[in-house]
């Protein structure tokens, strides 16, 4: 057990304390402020503050008579005198719902019924997106005026009767295939962490000594153990990274002109004004994270073990990198060409799933029953991975064999799992 401590510590150390992983994350760092932050980005290139205007009629049937102008006041005060939001009070004789879904002129409706102590709002809503920032303004509002016996007020929002945004679930999709973006890159420095840490020591030969000292079992567990260590290393600051993305756009939001509706100053915050369940979507994702790294990592580990030197291993993990290339792509492209269908197919194969089952459940593509069934079909591969790659790393970990690699393959599973007498003893 010492000895394999001190592994994951020396591997660990290794990764950690060199200029490769403080340039990397200053890259991240900053590529995730500008993802996050291309509503803010976009704004500052906009021309047209009319496009950004937010046309808002209410009907007031409460005997609150200022209730209009006040709620006017509350939406518009956190911009600054901008006014990205214009509220027109209406009469309910003059709303035709109809006309109202065919107007291109108004966004939203809001109409205000029952007493002021007991209201009830109805909010016919084509800009789904604002309706969050609306209930909270309109329920601070009620509350301002400090009336007794006062009640929360119902509010439900009503969309049209044929309503069905042909773009949101490819929105959501393609949203959550960038915010995936950072577990890629982890996936894909993990590999590389473990891949060349192994053919370091093996092109030093370094790891005679090493075998010599322990098994090449606990050797393999190792370098699993510290690159999953480095995972959530980096992990964790990768969602630092991403608090002061949020952050800045919060900040930068509030000390420039730029009119942005509250909720989507940020790629997060707009995205979750579209997926109420992000909680459980962040859940899912981190679980097939952590499941689908460890799953590469073996690969990864299975592959560097039958390299030679580094070119060899560039060569040898070539397919793991282009079915991570093919996941990603197809998790980015396949919304926007309607795949739904080929995205649920894909994400229940394990290859595929760490990638794409965390976009197919947070667009609706997959129930949270799928996403937990792919997520032990992966879980299934992990655990047979480790089975069937031991024994062939202990086999391949001390081979400088240059053969070919389909030959080299084949010789090495034949070693590892002999089916005779004589290829036991030649092990």
């Amino acid at each position: 057990m010492k000895k394999f401590k001190y592994l994951v510590k020396y591997g660990l150390k290794k990764r950690v304390w060199r200029k490769a992983f403080l340039i990397s994350n200053i890259v991240i760092a900053l590529l995730l402020i500008g993802i996050i932050n291309i509503p803010s980005i976009v704004s500052l290139f906009s021309n047209s503050s009319e496009d950004q205007i937010v046309h808002i009629n209410v009907i007031n049937e409460t005997s609150e008579t200022t209730l209009v102008s006040d709620l006017s006041t509350r939406l518009n005060e956190p911009f600054g005198g901008t006014n990205p939001y214009e509220v027109t009070s209406i009469d309910k004789s003059s709303f035709d719902e109809t006309v109202f879904w065919q107007n291109d002129q108004v966004d939203i409706t809001i109409d205000f019924s029952g007493t002021i102590s007991n209201p009830v709002i109805e909010i016919y809503n084509k800009k789904p997106s604002e309706y969050n920032y609306l209930a909270n303004q309109i329920n601070l509002q009620l509350i301002s005026y400090q009336i007794t016996d006062y009640q929360p007020a119902n509010i439900s929002q009503v969309f049209a009767p044929n309503y069905e945004d042909p773009n949101q679930q490819a929105e959501i999709s393609s949203m959550s295939s960038m915010l995936v973006l950072p577990m890629f890159i982890l996936i894909i420095m993990a590999t590389q962490f473990v891949g060349v840490d192994i053919i370091e020591e093996k092109s030093t030969k370094a790891i005679e000594t090493i075998i010599a000292s322990v098994p090449a079992k606990i050797h393999f567990l190792s370098k699993i153990t510290s690159s999953i260590i480095f995972v959530v290393i980096q992990g964790i600051l990768t969602i630092g990274y991403a608090g002061i993305a949020s952050l800045i756009g919060k900040l930068g939001s509030q000390s420039s002109a730029i009119t942005l509706p509250v909720g989507t100053t940020s790629l997060l915050s707009y995205l979750s004004e579209m997926i109420p369940n992000w909680p459980v979507v962040l859940l899912m994702s981190l679980l097939f994270m952590i499941a689908g790294t460890m799953f590469y990592l073996i690969i990864a580990a299975l592959f560097a073990s039958m390299a030679v030197t580094q070119e060899d291993y560039q060569q040898f993990q070539t397919p793991l990198m282009l079915m991570l290339l093919a996941a990603f792509y197809t998790g980015i492209f396949a919304p926007l060409a309607g795949g739904y269908t080929f995205i649920k197919v894909m994400a229940f194969i394990p290859f595929f799933t760490p990638i794409l089952a965390p976009i197919a459940f947070a667009s609706g593509v997959f129930t949270i029953w799928q996403a937990l069934i792919a997520f032990f079909g992966v879980t299934v591969f992990l655990i047979a991975g480790m089975y069937l790659v031991s024994p062939v790393y202990r086999v391949a970990i001390l081979s400088y064999d240059q053969t070919k690699f389909g030959a080299r393959v084949k010789n090495y599973f034949k070693k590892a799992f002999p089916t005779n007498g004589n290829d036991a003893k030649s092990i």
